[in-house]
């Protein structure tokens, strides 16, 4: 068969502005399923955000296409080795169907070939979803959540334990340096990440917790639903280029700023459809500093929303995770 010319991309602003592009994809994406053996009929459209190209072909299929630039041969690994974990296990993902590359020289362009979710992500309804959708939602998150961290690893290479430590210390040593450059904590706090890490390491270690199959990023935009404003019902969970085998709190921490937006009912929600059990007299600060440990951004999404007040890292620790605490406040004016 023929094949579209290899895409290329100036630097990585051009890439970004692509992945919303779905006529540009669509050729590409109609060469995997071809490649693969499967229908490539069907509107084409793209689904965002994310970090490497995710065509939806019809509501048949889901083609992910793995980048160069971006850890794509880390990360294609990575999700092919979570989708053969995840197969019949009664965990409610997108069954992996077929796999390739669509060139044999260059970059060859990795893809996975996955039955489509349906419906829309979380993110994608944002500012539509009612408070009784986003409980419902969070309750069955807990459910999901809890099947996906009993899914049992297997011969795991790339989603490993060894993997998850490194990963762990690796953001102990530069943590401070991606806040700083981030610049999503209030210029008051970000000098303190460095020792609050340090003084909170043993909170985070990662053989303090029997370790689980993780997501990795569980944000709005990984949780499918389906159905109308006022009557959402979740359907599943996608994108595992971030998978790994550790610290179950470790998951919480992305879907707490980047689902339930830091609402502590939704989050009490969760747990208690979880079966988390007893959090321990140092929950916050643990979480806390996994939240500032964590491998992306995880304080942007609240950052206008940090009081005055707030002048430690524990102060906001009490704000965003003490469940017994007031949270944090609606809307904010942001702050240097």
């Amino acid at each position: 068969m023929t094949l579209p010319v290899p895409p290329t991309f100036a630097d990585d602003d051009e890439y970004e502005r692509s992945l919303g592009d779905g006529a540009f994809w669509a050729p590409y994406a109609r060469a995997a399923l071809r490649l693969a053996g499967l229908d490539d009929a069907g509107d084409v459209r793209t689904h965002v955000p994310t970090t490497h190209v995710a065509a939806l072909v019809g509501d048949t299929y889901m083609v992910k296409l793995h980048y160069e630039d971006w850890f794509g041969e880390d990360c294609f690994q990575t999700e092919r080795e979570a989708y053969r974990m995840l197969a019949d296990q009664d965990v409610p993902v997108p069954e992996l169907l077929a796999e390739g590359a669509l060139y044999d020289e260059g970059w060859r362009w990795p893809f996975l070939v996955m039955t489509a979710m349906g419906g829309h992500s979380l993110r994608e309804l944002e500012g539509e979803v009612t408070p009784e959708d986003r409980a419902r939602v969070a309750s069955w998150l807990g459910t999901a959540v809890r099947a996906l961290h009993g899914v049992p690893i297997r011969d795991g290479e790339r989603i490993s334990h060894e993997v998850y430590c490194d990963l762990i210390q690796i953001r102990l040593q530069r943590s401070h340096h991606d806040h700083e450059l981030w610049g999503s904590l209030p210029s008051r706090l970000a000098p303190l990440v460095r020792d609050y890490l340090w003084e909170a390491r043993a909170l985070i270690d990662p053989e303090r917790s029997t370790p689980v199959f993780l997501h990795g990023d569980l944000h709005a935009g990984n949780v499918f639903v389906g159905g109308e404003p006022g009557g959402i019902e979740a359907r599943g969970l996608v994108d595992f280029n971030d998978a790994y085998e550790g610290d179950p709190h470790y998951d919480l921490v992305a879907l707490h700023t980047k689902v339930f937006d830091g609402d502590k009912e939704l989050l009490q929600s969760f747990l208690d459809a979880y079966g988390w059990g007893d959090l321990g007299r140092r929950w916050p600060r643990r979480m806390m500093a996994l939240t500032l440990a964590h491998d992306f951004d995880m304080v942007k999404p609240i950052t206008g929303r940090i009081p005055e007040d707030v002048e430690s890292l524990d102060d906001l620790a009490t704000l965003l995770w003490d469940l017994d605490a007031p949270g944090l406040p609606a809307r904010l004016t942001a702050v240097a």
